[in-house]
């Protein structure tokens, strides 16, 4: 019974950080031409396992895929029989992967932070873990798993991270997910104003026209 009703809460709220998620327009899509773009690898050593299309690459390890570039201190890439890549990139103690991709429709980036991540090129997914951040615009997500569909557009959270490695407790230390919206600025008013008061300003009564002046009528005498 215990276990139902953990599932249940956990289903729900995992349904909430979605919902919250889709209500952030700071936290917008990729590049979605990236994923379309040749991925380069650069580190200061490789070892290759041809045999189990493995490698291990170390050293200021770099990947990039158009605008998108994350950065580590150990990557492991394994290759598929259709020649996708699966990557797991890793900090070295002390540091984090970094995530930086420009957004789709805006001039500026998506940046991440984790301990770990995981770059998977035929679900067209990356994965954060463990003391996870991502921050677009001025809203920020933070948790220990943050995992994000390029291809669906869905950006999931959770306060821990399935199956992680190197995971510690969540971001806040509790295990929670943390969404900080930044205000939006309201379109000023006519006359310069904002109205923030959420009730209508009042009218003002229209203005007669103005009536020229008439000379008093003319009475005739009597003769």
């Amino acid at each position: 019974m215990t276990t139902k009703k953990n599932t249940a809460q956990r289903t729900i709220l995992q349904t909430l950080i979605l919902s919250l998620a889709l209500l952030l327009p700071a936290i917008a899509w990729a590049e979605k031409a990236d994923r379309t773009k040749e991925i380069v690898i650069d580190a200061a050593r490789q070892t290759a396992d041809q045999a189990k299309n493995l490698m291990v690459l170390e050293g200021s390890v770099t990947l990039e895929q158009g605008t998108m570039r994350i950065t580590a201190d150990k990557m492991i890439v394994k290759r598929d029989e259709n020649q996708f890549i699966f990557a797991e990139l890793i900090a070295a103690s002390g540091n984090q992967i970094t995530f930086r991709e420009k957004r789709e429709g805006f001039n500026d980036f998506m940046e991440g932070t984790a301990d770990r991540a995981e770059f998977d090129d035929k679900a067209k997914t990356v994965k954060l873990f463990s003391r996870a951040r991502l921050k677009a615009g001025g809203d920020v997500i933070t948790g220990d798993y943050i995992y994000y569909n390029s291809d669906t557009e869905i950006i999931q959270t959770d306060g821990s991270a399935p199956n992680a490695k190197n995971t510690q407790s969540g971001a806040d230390g509790k295990g929670r997910v943390r969404i900080v919206i930044q205000p939006r600025i309201a379109a000023p008013s006519i006359s310069g104003t904002a109205n923030t008061s959420g009730t209508p300003a009042p009218t003002q009564p229209p203005q007669q026209p103005a009536v020229p002046p008439t000379a008093p009528p003319t009475v005739p005498k009597n003769k």
